[in-house]
């Protein structure tokens, strides 16, 4: 028997951690400002860089919230390199793998499973061996306050494509969480919950096993 996976879709879940922001050109002084930006924060970047670099692994709960007023909550692993599990708190009924290669989609209400290529999502930034901000990324913008640092990347090549932000502590000693804005200017965050960092998460916590609803029965 085959289980039906749908490649590609427009998937709801998008906002916590597969897709940026669509923006306009950057204009030559925009450029300008982004590059005089950068070489300013060059410091912090490799601040950020090892911290992220530093996580090994890390499961936190986690709230997800956005400017429209929506509100959700669950629990995130990442075992680097590669591997990525999210459950969502009931009453939703989503759960998001990574297994190094792809990144599966479940909604056990709709009885779904979707799927796509792990290098299309920032996801793949998140949980690669080592952080670069080098490596396939354009820093955009890097904006400090007395509480956080927030530091908006996008893939290089398609910078007009989309966008993400990670967020950190002000004094760069923490990973707090992340933010993705749609085409429409709707921010969704996620902010982790008393993360526990480095410490050993069982393997079968990533084994993607197909639900049996995702097998049709013969009538």
């Amino acid at each position: 028997m085959v289980f039906s996976v749908k490649l590609y879709p427009v998937l709801k879940f998008i906002p916590i951690i597969l897709a940026g922001v669509l923006c306009g050109a950057v204009t030559d002084l925009a450029a300008q400002q982004i590059k005089s930006n950068i070489i300013k924060s060059e410091g912090l970047l490799l601040e950020a860089e090892e911290l992220l670099s530093s996580i090994r692994s890390l499961k936190s709960a986690f709230v997800q919230s956005s400017t429209t007023g929506a509100l959700a909550s669950g629990t995130l692993y990442i075992t680097r390199p590669g591997k990525l599990r999210i459950d969502y708190k009931k009453p939703e009924t989503l759960q998001i793998y990574a297994d190094g290669t792809w990144v599966f989609y479940i909604d056990s209400e709709l009885k779904e499973i979707s799927q796509l290529p792990l290098t299309a999502t920032p996801a793949s930034f998140l949980i690669r061996d080592k952080f670069k901000f080098s490596e396939d990324l354009t820093v955009l913008k890097v904006s400090r306050n007395v509480f956080t640092l927030e530091i908006s990347v996008a893939q290089r090549g398609e910078e007009e494509a989309g966008s993400f932000t990670l967020i950190f502590s002000n004094k760069v000693d923490a990973f707090q969480g992340w933010a993705v804005t749609d085409a429409q200017g709707i921010r969704t965050s996620i902010k982790l919950i008393s993360p526990v960092i480095n410490k050993p998460i069982a393997k079968k916590v990533f084994d993607f096993r197909v639900p049996d609803w995702a097998f049709p029965k013969d009538e």
